[in-house]
């Protein structure tokens, strides 16, 4: 979670327009809805407060995406 922070300030440091994260999904370990909301909203209470916005969160195979964008 560190590292995902501090890619975050990084990235709005330097002015980037969007910032995507993400995280992988054990498939053979049953892993249930529940416990994913809750990292997805780990990880979104944890960039948004640094000037990021969440926009789209969307599975992709094995994973899910984030993406957020610059506040305005």
């Amino acid at each position: 979670m560190q590292k995902l922070v501090s890619d975050a300030r990084t990235a709005f440091g330097r002015g980037d327009p969007t910032f995507s994260a993400g995280f992988d999904i054990d498939a053979r370990a049953r892993v249930s809805m529940t416990k994913i909301r809750k990292e997805i909203d780990l990880i979104v209470g944890a960039v948004e407060p640094i000037g990021w916005q969440c926009v789209r969160v969307e599975p992709f195979l094995a994973s899910v995406e984030i993406d957020f964008v610059r506040n305005a």
